[in-house]
């Protein structure tokens, strides 16, 4: 998604530039949206599943490298062909070989990449450059005591390997104190839909909450907009959050999420409640009771989360940063 979102901004300079340039994204997966939407744009895409794949049949000004496995010896490969190399990164567990590295983690430790990467690389770190759709970008700034007191916003991405919005459900419908307005959003591709679907409705049926189910939803800036709540994941989802100042109890899904959501946690932007394993029913619903019952805690971490992620940045900035290596590209001003 976060390669979608930059290749969408990328695809809108371009066009206002017109001027063509031969642009590859690689990944470790297939991407038929990258394909299907941008191969027009003279976007392409390359899936390397191997480490030592080889991909001196792509002709390249640029490649545009998001793939966990691969490190400084498939990027040098790549830039001894006069190509500039762009990386996309949140692990900083490798060396790279790279004129522009993207890493959006808020963490503890200044500048990780310090001797991973050659000195003429521009390094991109920190939140402020998180790669946000364009519709956070335009959503108004909402005062946080308008919102409604009671909604939740529930989302653990469109697949949610880890079925926490079931484990979520089971915890709100536990929930007798408060009388919830709860919007769920999963995707069409969800493990166990079926399973939700049935749980909202039993839901709705057996207590006071209203539940909304969202599927495929594509308003979740506005959702977030809603919301005075959010149950979710941590990972790129912490920065929407962020930019539409809205707190959340965060549950990792991934062992990626965790330094990240600890250090936000600490800074008072959410609340992290464990790996998703480690969390009960009943931890969940505690702390979801907890938090609406605060009203002055949940504002708190309102404007907390306001500060990290401003919405001149984002975006386009790392757009602009990208096609400034492909000189002499006309860039437009800010």
């Amino acid at each position: 998604m976060r390669c979608l979102t930059l290749a969408k901004g990328i695809q809108n300079m371009l066009d206002a530039s017109d001027i063509l340039h031969s642009i590859t994204f690689v990944n470790s997966q297939e991407s038929t949206l990258l394909q299907e939407r941008y191969g027009p744009c003279n976007l392409n895409h390359e899936v390397v599943k191997q480490i030592d794949s080889n991909v001196e049949h792509v002709d390249a000004d640029l490649w545009i490298v998001d793939h966990y496995q691969l490190d400084e010896t498939f990027e040098q490969k790549l830039s001894l062909t006069g190509a500039k190399v762009m990386v996309i990164d949140d692990l900083a567990n490798r060396p790279h070989y790279c004129d522009l590295l993207l890493d959006v983690n808020f963490s503890d430790r200044v500048n990780r990449y310090e001797t991973l990467v050659p000195p003429k690389c521009k390094m991109l770190l920190g939140p402020e450059y998180a790669l946000l759709r364009q519709e956070f970008y335009e959503q108004p700034t909402v005062d946080f005591i308008k919102r409604d007191p009671v909604r939740v916003l529930v989302c653990f991405g469109g697949s949610d390997p880890a079925n926490m919005t079931s484990l979520t459900l089971d915890s709100i419908a536990s929930i007798k104190d408060v009388q919830l307005q709860v919007d769920i959003v999963i995707g069409s591709g969800h493990q166990t839909k079926r399973v939700v679907i049935e749980k909202v409705n039993q839901i709705t049926q057996i207590t006071e909450h209203n539940i909304r189910l969202h599927i495929d939803s594509d308003q979740i800036a506005k959702l977030m907009q809603k919301a005075s709540l959010m149950v979710g994941a941590g990972g790129s989802m912490h920065w929407e959050r962020c930019i539409s100042m809205l707190p959340a109890l965060v549950v990792c899904v991934a062992e990626n999420q965790v330094e990240t959501t600890r250090c936000l946690s600490k800074e008072n932007v959410c609340r992290y409640l464990g790996f998703w394993d480690q969390v009960s029913v009943t931890d969940l619903a505690r702390a979801l009771v907890f938090l609406l019952q605060s009203p002055s805690t949940l504002q708190a971490m309102s404007e907390c989360a306001g500060s990290i992620v401003p919405r001149h940045c984002g975006t386009p900035c790392v757009t602009k940063h990208v096609l400034s290596l492909l000189k002499p590209l006309p860039l437009q001003q800010a």
